[in-house]
């Protein structure tokens, strides 16, 4: 009867250390982006310290908080590609990203896109 017992508590282990284990886990959520370009008198610089670039993502603080968002992190804006998170926005914005872009023209042409998924790559 105990050599029984340990057997079955030895296959129960084995089973439980055996079952595949999530590789990938994805974080989401629906949002609206706008574009910004830093003005003339400012310097571009970054809440992460980094100079502003193409590429830089400005987050709203809910979702860098929701999304466990570390500068540097990497986010899929469906539909217009990567972005790297290194600015935060003020924090009466919510579910908002706002994306740099060379110009003051550009950015004011790509006025504001609502209900966008944000995914943030592993």
């Amino acid at each position: 009867m105990k050599k029984m017992a340990i057997t079955i508590f030895c296959l129960l282990a084995v089973g439980i250390l055996a079952t595949p284990q999530p590789t990938v886990c994805v974080t989401m959520s629906i949002v609206t982006a706008t574009a910004y370009h830093h003005c003339p008198g400012s310097k571009g610089i970054t809440s992460s310290g980094q100079r502003v670039k193409r590429g830089v993502l400005a987050v709203s603080r809910d979702l860098e908080r929701n999304l466990d968002l570390r500068f540097g992190n990497r986010l899929l804006l469906h539909g217009m590609g990567v972005y790297e998170f290194q600015d935060r926005m003020a924090s009466r914005w919510h579910k908002k990203v706002d994306i740099y872009l060379d110009s003051q023209q550009k950015a004011r042409r790509f006025g504001v896109k609502r209900y966008l998924v944000l995914v943030k790559l592993v």
